[in-house]
């Protein structure tokens, strides 16, 4: 999860394609968070993430779609509205330095 902008933008690249607003999620299914950062190469470049689980979004009325390879999901939006942006982003917890990255020192 980044910034409500960035939000936008890829939601409406996915729009542009796949004629649904979605961003892409990467799902910790049977291993954990740390194993799946590291093993991710789409995860591998971020310096930070933020959590959240399948529960809370889908709580808060939002749709996975599972996509392209395994863990990847697409959030499905709604639409683009400020309120749904404000939601998405109370679903995640506060960013985290990327658990799969070799510390810089």
């Amino acid at each position: 999860m980044t910034s409500p902008d960035n939000i936008l933008r890829s939601a409406e690249r996915t729009f542009a394609i796949y004629a649904v607003y979605g961003i892409s999620v990467e799902g910790v299914i049977g291993r954990t968070v740390l194993d799946a950062c590291r093993a991710s190469e789409r995860i591998a470049g971020y310096r930070q993430i933020r959590l959240s689980t399948f529960g809370r979004l889908r709580a808060a009325g939002f749709a996975l779609l599972a996509t392209f390879d395994h863990p990847h999901f697409t959030l499905v939006l709604a639409d683009l509205s400020e309120v749904t942006i404000a939601r998405l982003g109370r679903c995640f917890d506060d960013p985290i330095p990327n658990p799969g990255r070799p510390a810089s020192g």
